[in-house]
């Protein structure tokens, strides 16, 4: 794993996330899990202040997930961007800094 701070190459990425042999793939011939994890990756590589990540642990198993969440708190902190994900997954509410549930059309700090 990255030291907080430290920059990857995007094969590195690729190798933490589990995916360094699709690098030469098409987006047709990957699973969902792979596409998911290839998104993620580019939103790290990107130099973007806002990670946004709707349902980033959908596709992914619960430990893949699990690490793909800590992944996107360690990049959100260590390189001081915001970092906001949606998510039914309540398994990795822990890694949260802030919670917010929607119910019934209205949003509430949790």
């Amino acid at each position: 794993m990255r030291k907080p701070g430290q920059v990857s190459s995007v094969q590195e990425l690729f190798q933490e996330l589990s995916i360094a042999h699709v690098v030469r793939q098409y987006p047709s011939v990957l699973s969902g899990g792979e596409r998911q994890r290839v998104a993620i990756a580019r939103a790290f590589a990107s130099d973007a202040a806002l990670i946004l990540a709707d349902e980033p642990t959908a596709s992914l198993d619960s430990e893949r997930g699990h690490h793909v969440v800590e992944m996107i708190r360690m990049e959100a902190h260590s390189r001081n961007r915001a970092a906001v994900m949606v998510t039914h997954d309540e398994r990795v509410l822990d890694l949260a800094d802030c919670i917010y549930r929607m119910e019934d059309g209205k949003l509430t700090k949790i």
